[in-house]
């Protein structure tokens, strides 16, 4: 076991409890959920989940539909939408934000660390662009 450093202790310290488990978030984005990484974009270009789609924690604050679905006729509002991060620690909050809007919201609990740890990849390159 690789001993925690303080930057894991303060992450772990301030990310909020709670969250799912990677295993959890697969058998959501299997029935339809979609998966939200608010990290920047450059974050995001390096590497994530294949099928998430980048969103600005900022438009999710102003209108989740909006920030989430852009439009898309086929989206399922009644889904829990998934937010994933780094560690956790961004997406735990980013919850409190669509829950305000009255959605259903989890997150990735350890986020894409947790995520590369249960043995998932991460796909390389820009967001996808609008249909």
């Amino acid at each position: 076991m690789v001993p925690m450093g303080l930057r894991d202790r303060l992450i772990n310290k301030m990310t909020p409890e709670g969250g799912i488990s990677v295993d959890e978030a697969l058998a959501l984005m299997a029935k339809g959920s979609v998966m939200c990484d608010v990290r920047g974009l450059g974050e995001y270009e390096a590497g994530h989940v294949p099928g998430s789609r980048l969103v600005d924690v900022k438009a999710l604050a102003e209108n989740v539909m909006d920030a989430v679905y852009e439009g898309d006729p086929f989206a399922e509002p009644d889904k829990p939408i998934l937010l994933i991060c780094d560690t956790g620690l961004r997406s735990g909050h980013a919850v409190k934000l669509v829950e305000a809007q009255g959605m259903t919201a989890e997150f990735v609990h350890g986020g894409l660390i947790a995520w590369k740890e249960a043995g998932q990849f991460l796909l390389p390159g820009p967001p996808r662009t609008k249909r």
